[in-house]
C-alpha cells in the first residue's frame, strides 16, 4: 500500500478509479445521468481538494497500486465529521479485482494508521444499506452497527445509511 496526498496525478487517477467502482457498485441507486454524466468531473474535483488540503495528521489516502495504476483506495480523515471522529470515508477496489483481499488490506491498513498514529482511535464508516455486498464485508470483519439514517443520493432518492463501528482497529490487522 502506498500512502499519497499532494501530487495532482495521483488525485485524478484515484479519482478516475473511485468513478469507476461507483458507477458500477452504485447502478441502480444513483440516477443514471449522474454517474454516466456527472460523476467524473465532480470525483475529480473532489480528489482535487482533498489532494490540496490534504493533513497528514487528520487525513490518510491509501492506495494499492499495481502497473503505475491504483487498483484500490482508502480515504480516512477526522475531518470530515469531528462529532464522529476517524471516518472512513471511501473504501474502493477496481471492480475486476474484487473478491482477492485487496479491500481487506486496505481496511487493515486504516487501522494501522490509527493504531500507530492516533492512539487506536475508534474507526466509523458509512455504507448504502441496499449495499449488501458491503455491509456483509464489514459485519464480517467485526464491524458494529450504531446508525442508521436517510440521505438524498445524486438523482433524488433517499437511502437508507448504516455507521459501522470498530472502537478498536487493531483487531482488523488480524484480518
Amino acid at each position: 500500500m502506498t500512502r499519497l496526498g499532494t501530487r495532482q496525478n495521483d488525485a485524478d487517477a484515484i479519482a478516475d478509479l473511485h468513478t469507476r467502482s461507483r458507477q458500477v457498485a452504485y447502478r441502480g441507486l444513483y440516477g443514471e445521468a449522474y454517474l454516466d454524466h456527472e460523476l467524473f468531473d465532480v470525483s475529480r474535483a473532489t480528489w482535487r481538494a482533498r489532494f490540496a488540503d490534504f493533513d497528514p495528521t487528520s487525513d490518510l489516502i491509501l492506495a494499492a497500486i499495481e502497473d503505475g495504476a491504483p487498483v484500490g483506495l482508502a480515504y480516512a480523515s477526522f475531518r470530515l465529521n469531528p462529532e464522529v471522529g476517524a471516518l472512513l470515508d471511501n473504501l474502493h477496489v477496481a471492480p475486476e479485482r474484487k473478491g482477492g483481499g485487496l479491500g481487506t488490506r486496505l481496511l487493515a491498513g486504516v487501522a494501522r494508521w490509527l493504531a500507530e498514529e492516533h492512539d487506536g482511535a475508534p474507526l466509523h464508516l458509512e455504507v448504502y444499506a441496499p449495499n449488501a455486498k458491503a455491509l456483509g464485508f464489514y459485519r464480517a470483519r467485526g464491524g458494529m452497527e450504531i446508525a442508521r439514517y436517510a440521505e438524498t443520493v445524486p438523482g433524488g432518492r433517499a437511502v437508507e445509511v448504516v455507521r459501522y463501528r470498530w472502537e478498536r482497529p487493531e483487531t482488523l490487522l488480524g484480518h
